[in-house]
This record gives C-alpha cells, sequence and structure tokens, in this order.
C-alpha cells in the first residue's frame, strides 16, 4: 500500500516523495518522485499517476510534519455526503425527533452538498473557530477520495479505476449555522475556511470498502467506525456523481461520517479554541490539527 507526502520542497515549491517510514512525531522520510508538470497543468494528473507507480526513485528526503501540505490544493469541485453510516443517520434522526425537527427517511440515494477550496488546510494547520459561527463547531472523521482522470457516466464496476488516491479528511461543521440557525445552510455550515483539512499523506492500492476511521480529541476517542458500514460505498458515490457531473482529475469527495458527532451528544461537545483533532484512517494516517480562535479583523 503506497503512501505519498506532497510537501515544500527546497525551493519552496510543492514537490512529491514517496514515504518509506514515519516516526511517532509524524516525521516522514522517503525518496522523491520525479519531476511533474506544473499543479495548473492539465496534463498534472496523469503525470503524478505515472509517477507513483514508478515510485520514488529521486533524491531522499526528510519532512515534518508542519511542511507537509493537503494532498489537493484547488480541486475543481469537493463534494460531500451526508449521513451516511447507518448509525450517524440514526444518532441525527433522534436529535431530531428531540428538537421537532422532521425525520430523514432511510436514503435511496446519496445526500450531497458541497465545500468550498478555500476551506482546505493541511496536517498541522489550524482549524479556525468562524465569528459568524463560533458555538457550535463540530468535528468529522471522513475517507477521502480524490479522482485521477475525467470520469462521466461510469459505472460502479468501473468506478474505481478513476480514483488516484485516497486520504483522511475531517469535515468540520458549525452546526448552529448549518442546523439551528431560521436559515440554516449544510454548505454554510460547512465551508467555512479551514473547514476541510485533508492529509497528510495519499495513499494508494487500498480498499476502500473496509477501513478502519476514527477520530480523536484531545486524545479521547469520540468516533471509531469501518468504511464497510458506509449506506453508500466508494464506487457507488463516484458512479453516482459522474451521472450528475463530470468529475474532473483533482476532484474530492469526502463519504461520509460515522456516529459520535458532539453535537448529538449529552451534553453536547464542540470543539473549541485550544483543542487537538486527530483523524485517523487505516492505510493512510494521522491527520492533525489544532483548534484556534479567529483574530482576523480586516
Amino acid at each position: 500500500m503506497p503512501r505519498f507526502v506532497r510537501f515544500l520542497g527546497d525551493e519552496g515549491t510543492p514537490v512529491w516523495g514517496e514515504v518509506d517510514a514515519v516516526d511517532g512525531e509524524g516525521r516522514a522520510s522517503g525518496r522523491l518522485l520525479g519531476s511533474l508538470p506544473r499543479e495548473q497543468n492539465p496534463n498534472y494528473y496523469s503525470a503524478l499517476l505515472e509517477a507513483f507507480n514508478a515510485g520514488g526513485s529521486g533524491d531522499s528526503f526528510h519532512v515534518e510534519p508542519g511542511m507537509m501540505l493537503p494532498p489537493v490544493s484547488r480541486p475543481p469541485n469537493i463534494f460531500a455526503v451526508g449521513v451516511n453510516y447507518q448509525d450517524h443517520l440514526d444518532e441525527t434522526n433522534e436529535g431530531n425527533r428531540q428538537a421537532g425537527r422532521p425525520i430523514i427517511p432511510q436514503p435511496i440515494e446519496p445526500t450531497l452538498f458541497v465545500k468550498f477550496t478555500n476551506s482546505i488546510i493541511g496536517n498541522e494547520d489550524a482549524i479556525v473557530i468562524p465569528h459568524m459561527a463560533p458555538n457550535q463547531v463540530d468535528y468529522e472523521v471522513e475517507l477521502a477520495v480524490v479522482i485521477g482522470r475525467e470520469a462521466k457516466n461510469v459505472s460502479t464496476s468501473e468506478a474505481l479505476r478513476y480514483v488516484a488516491y485516497y486520504t483522511c479528511a475531517h469535515d468540520v461543521s458549525a452546526r448552529d449555522a448549518q442546523l439551528e440557525a431560521p436559515a440554516g445552510q449544510w454548505v454554510r455550515g460547512k465551508g467555512f475556511d479551514t473547514f476541510c483539512p485533508l492529509g497528510p499523506f495519499a495513499a494508494t492500492g487500498i480498499d476502500p470498502s473496509s477501513l478502519e476511521v476514527r477520530l480523536r480529541l484531545n486524545g479521547e476517542t469520540m468516533q471509531s467506525s469501518n468504511t464497510r458500514h458506509l449506506i453508500f460505498g466508494v464506487p457507488h458515490l463516484i458512479s453516482y456523481l459522474s451521472h450528475n457531473v463530470t468529475l474532473l482529475p483533482g476532484t474530492t469527495i469526502l463519504t461520509g461520517t460515522p456516529g459520535g458527532v458532539g453535537h448529538f451528544m449529552s451534553p453536547p461537545v464542540y470543539m473549541v479554541p485550544g483543542d487537538v483533532a486527530e483523524v485517523e484512517i487505516e492505510g493512510i494516517g494521522v491527520l492533525v490539527n489544532s483548534v484556534v480562535a479567529d483574530d482576523y479583523r480586516g
């Protein structure tokens, strides 16, 4: 199961390397991949896939966690899927029942929303609590899928052929903006700056149908599940989305979160400045982000 890391090279530009080892502090070492076109080049992802297949054959590297970059920088789209684990659907509906909101029926097709490119941050970057919705910022561990070549109307049997790699994602959610405000909106509540941490590594050659996923907040496990419990698995999601819109290379798909989110605990648990969140997915790694207050004043 090869893993790759995107980080700042000696000239201050992004480079890729194949990871041979990761120490207990999250430092990665390995060999650099061959030269790649600029990330804006339309041939970038095809060249990246070729470099992945060739493996690391260049100079050795040793990279600190804070120098790692998100494994995708500015994807053409970030799609996300709501209530895609049964236990999360159940806890959501229990919360809806208690709040007098409508019950969500068992889904017969995926529930889709989008996140914005400005929401992407990398490993060891800070999640910023927004001024507009500071009181109910929640955590969600998710497996992310990055598309490697253009996909349009693909079948479920062919869907995984369009995947470039997998990575860890944290679908940070401001529940007051998403659910509780009079005009609550999923895209607004999940689209604030820094609300889509990705990383630390890109993994290929893994089976997305049976991966352990977990999230720790300040060292305490809050979510723990396996992708085999997805209501709609990765091939179904890729196929479904590709029948709605052409999936361009770099398109990133967040596949849903399991039960255990803070909003539906009693009492609720939300992230606050000073917290540290760790998203861990089997075969990929551990994505670490601190939580800070928004000190931007314009």
